[in-house]
């Protein structure tokens, strides 16, 4: 009889890992267009505050995946990454650096040419020559 139960227990314990692990690994990274922007700054802006103190931006604009900044400025170019993702790069009036805004082309505002005004919702992750913006959405 506990040889029965304790199989039991070990069965039901291997369903739910099992269930759990074919839900985490279905998971989808929530869009950030449900997100409020936490900032609300200018290519410009954002680029500014990275190259004057990149400790202070870092500290104001990057955090947890909740940390949503939006920015708005014009589209210098749009660079297809492979097949489902496109970076959308905004003027910053520096001709080596701008504000890279990663887009899964599912999220693309379809209208979108170089030389338009836009307002994009992402993540911070920071400066490299760059500053970049991961999960970007467009904002109407």
């Amino acid at each position: 009889m506990n040889k029965k139960i304790l199989l039991l227990i070990a069965l039901l314990v291997a369903v739910a890992g099992g269930v759990y692990a074919w839900a985490e690994y279905n998971r989808t990274v929530a869009s950030t267009s449900d997100i409020d922007a936490k900032e609300h700054v200018s290519a410009e802006a954002l680029l500014s505050a990275f190259t004057a103190d990149e400790q202070a931006a870092t500290a104001r604009f990057v955090g947890t995946t909740e940390q949503v900044v939006e920015v708005s400025g014009t589209i210098r170019s749009m660079e297809p990454v492979g097949a489902e993702m496109t970076n959308v790069v905004l003027e910053t009036g520096n001709d080596l650096a701008g504000v890279v805004c990663e887009f899964a082309n599912s999220e693309l505002h379809p209208e979108w040419r170089s030389g338009a005004q836009v307002k994009v919702k992402g993540i911070c992750t920071g400066i490299l020559m760059d500053v970049v913006l991961v999960r970007c959405t467009a904002v109407e």
